[in-house]
């Protein structure tokens, strides 16, 4: 069987990232399909995208893309919904693939989730696929999807490396992590904010914020620190391929973003055995139980979010606890769950398109 995978560009996004470690689990088992890749622009992901899939083309130009979709493949896959909405009506009508849309926290499914603003042009790219994955149940819901041809796989995270990190334990760094694009919408300077309220209580407290800075908001955050007097304390390193060191170097994983489905980095933290404190957006409370895995505050809501850092910081045996309870809660949603389950939805709509042909 040949696949086709449709990203946008490579890269190193959430919903790309995890497709990436699907697929070096597909790679590591015995062969069952020839997997290749087509996105519109290269990125971070691209050399470990070309050592897993047996081809990846880089095409820009419309007729490129259409020459790579009448290559004869089985099961053409859309993950994000940019691709899906430009080329599913297109490709419909002059390739016989099965037609597959990956449904993930994209553009339409973040807003629909967090703003409930209903797209009606990405429901009806569903009912024209074969078949349609979603990232988990309750972003299934929000969509009119043809229910035999609809798939939930469930978040996921490679998260087995960082089962084995250290646990928090007296000698761990008084530190603050925060793995994500820099970009307004994470909200990083409540962080900086937070930090800077900490200090007199917590005077060796720190933060490091790792992730790429694409829109200059590293800039920003940097002024930021400076004006509040925590510049020092405020570290930003740039995106790590592994952040394993960083959090094994933390006491704390926090993300206050103003807008996220699940965050892969946080069922990251959580297998390093790291309490999470995170902001009540899209499905994280479907993850993270208030209390137990770590602390739920209101987007923008800074003092709240320094109130649980400063429980955390000053309890490391709740600290320890919080951990433990979200290391178990993460080796749940291991990517090999997930691989399994997609491998099953696109051999279903291969055989769904053989069973259509010779009917």
């Amino acid at each position: 069987m040949r696949i086709l995978h449709v990203l946008d560009t490579c890269g190193a996004g959430g919903m790309e990232t995890t497709f990436l470690n699907v697929l070096r689990r597909w790679h590591s088992q015995a062969a069952w399909a020839d997997h290749e890749i087509l996105a519109t622009a290269g990125g971070a992901l691209e050399p470990a995208l070309r050592q897993t899939a047996a081809r990846v083309v880089i095409a820009a130009t419309p007729e490129a893309v259409m020459t790579t979709f009448r290559r004869g493949y089985d099961v053409v896959h859309f993950l994000v919904d940019r691709m899906a909405c430009r080329w599913i009506p297109i490709v419909a009508g002059h390739c016989a693939a099965a037609l597959v849309y990956g449904k993930g926290y994209d553009m339409a499914g973040t807003f629909r989730l967090n703003d409930q603003l209903r797209w009606q042009p990405d429901e009806s790219i569903m009912w024209g696929c074969d078949q349609v994955t979603f990232t988990t149940a309750a972003l299934a819901e929000g969509y009119a999807a043809p229910e035999p041809r609809a798939t939930v796989l469930g978040k996921a995270a490679d998260v087995r490396h960082f089962l084995t990190i250290p646990p928090v334990s007296a000698t761990t760094p008084t530190r603050i992590v925060a793995v994500a694009n820099l970009h307004a919408l994470k909200r990083l300077g409540d962080l900086v904010r937070a930090v800077a309220r900490l200090r007199p209580s917590h005077p060796t407290v720190t933060l490091r914020l790792v992730g790429a800075d694409e829109s200059g908001e590293g800039d920003r955050l940097r002024a930021l620190a400076a004006r509040l007097d925590v510049g020092a304390a405020c570290e930003l390193v740039g995106r790590h391929g592994d952040v394993g060191p960083d959090l094994e170097a933390s006491l704390i994983f926090a993300l206050p973003s103003g807008r996220e489905g699940v965050p892969t980095a946080m069922l990251e933290a959580m297998a390093a055995a790291r309490p999470v404190v995170v902001t009540d957006v899209g499905h994280v409370r479907t993850v993270v139980r208030e209390g137990i895995d770590g602390f739920v505050v209101p987007v923008g809501d800074v003092g709240a979010l320094t109130d649980r850092l400063h429980r955390l910081l000053g309890d490391r045996d709740l600290a320890a606890a919080m951990g433990r309870a979200g290391r178990r809660r993460a080796a749940r949603h291991d990517v090999e769950h997930v691989a399994a389950r997609l491998r099953a939805a696109l051999t279903r709509a291969a055989g769904r398109t053989v069973a259509g042909a010779s009917a």
